[in-house]
């Protein structure tokens, strides 16, 4: 072993620390976010003051970081530019007035950003080469997005999946694993729980099941699609119209508000997560449209969060419609759509499998593999981080 790599892996002990503990505290914050939100519903009428102050947050002390996940992801990709460490805490207390305003935007995207605030900076601190820096913010992204989901394993594949098409190294693999896997265990070691999941019951393969699984696939593809258009439609949208970037969220802001409060959609602000367990144990099933519009709308227009648990609740919700309607087992369609339609709009299957396996237990590999690799197919290259390079040039 080089000085370099041990000295990166160090780092990645570190960076899996520090990511636990911020993702601890993400965590935290975000259910205080929720708890008072739904305890104080006047909170709602404060969106649009809520994306204004994100709006403000962005413009004059982190211009050009907007892009958030996407542009952490472009950076694993292609490393041209520094991923600052106010990056970290623009986006958690951002995210946290996006949740407790009512906006309807997720966690996991947003903890990907902290870790990789926090580490990008260290990489520069320590002089780290291109190659050795491309590592450690891939240790990042897997340490933020195992740790504050709690699936060290779907983290690793996931910060490896998101940078096709360049393959990793052994290096690169390793210190995700050791980012990724101390960043779930300092989480847990503080005593912060995740959300839990009903577990794959088991299933009777019949050729109905494999077409109904196939149907489920191509339309949690098309879904993932429409969330993609969507959000990136009210994104040009606003930056049309809109030439002063802090009015674009408050704007957005103001949409959300009415739309809940006409339509009554209180239950799909923040996260959402009741919603789909709701589905998983096959109970009552939400419509999926509503979360998809509030997110996009959410996202979209600048306010701050993430799209994972969002893609997440949606493809439950979506999943157990679908099932309603083909007499196909509710619990079983709202999980295999969850891991779908994030999978398919995130282009991250593989990592989409595997996080099924550690949320929802391992007696469904197949199912999971086939429905979300199908999925990502039907949904095309383009995706919530934008589309992938298709060369290394």
């Amino acid at each position: 072993m080089t000085s370099s790599f041990i000295r990166t892996a160090l780092l990645a002990v570190v960076v899996g620390v520090l990511a636990g503990l911020t993702s601890a505290a993400f965590i935290e914050a975000l259910d205080w976010a929720t708890d008072t939100r739904e305890s104080r519903a006047v909170l709602l009428w404060f969106l649009p003051l809520g994306g204004l102050l994100v709006g403000l947050g962005y413009h004059y002390l982190g211009p050009g970081l907007e892009r958030g996940s996407g542009l952490v992801v472009k950076q694993l990709r292609v490393t041209s530019k520094p991923v600052p460490f106010r990056l970290s805490w623009l986006v958690f207390i951002g995210s946290v007035i996006t949740h407790v305003v009512g906006g309807s935007a997720g966690r996991e995207g947003a903890a990907v950003q902290i870790s990789a605030g926090i580490a990008d900076p260290l990489a520069r601190r320590f002089t780290l080469d291109a190659t050795r820096r491309t590592e450690l913010l891939t240790a990042a992204v897997a340490s933020g997005f195992g740790a504050v989901f709690g699936v060290p394993f779907a983290g690793v594949v996931f910060a490896l999946e998101v940078r096709r098409p360049h393959r990793p190294t052994l290096s690169m693999i390793v210190t995700a694993v050791v980012a990724s896997f101390i960043g779930d265990a300092t989480v847990r070691s503080v005593g912060v729980e995740h959300s839990t999941y009903p577990q794959f019951g088991n299933v009777d393969w019949s050729g109905t099941l494999a077409l109904q699984l196939i149907i489920l696939a191509i339309l949690c593809g098309i879904v993932a699609r429409l969330f993609v258009w969507a959000t990136h439609g009210v994104r040009t949208a606003m930056t049309t119209a809109i030439s002063w970037h802090p009015l674009r969220p408050a704007f957005g802001g103001a949409i959300v508000m009415a739309l809940i409060g006409i339509f009554a959609w209180r239950n799909y602000s923040g996260l959402s997560i009741p919603l789909a367990v709701d589905a998983m144990n096959g109970d009552t099933v939400a419509f999926w449209l509503p979360k998809l519009l509030l997110t996009a709308i959410t996202i979209g227009s600048g306010m701050v969060g993430g799209e994972v648990i969002p893609l997440f609740v949606i493809g439950s919700l979506f999943g157990g419609g679908l099932a309603s309607m083909v007499d196909a087992d509710i619990a079983l369609m709202s999980t295999l759509g969850a891991s779908a339609v994030l999978g398919a709009a995130a282009n991250v299957p593989l990592a989409c499998v595997v996080m099924g396996l550690e949320l929802f237990g391992g007696g469904q590999p197949i199912a999971l593999f086939v429905v979300c690799v199908i999925a990502a197919l039907a949904s095309g290259r383009g995706g919530i981080y934008g589309k992938r390079p298709t060369s290394l040039n």
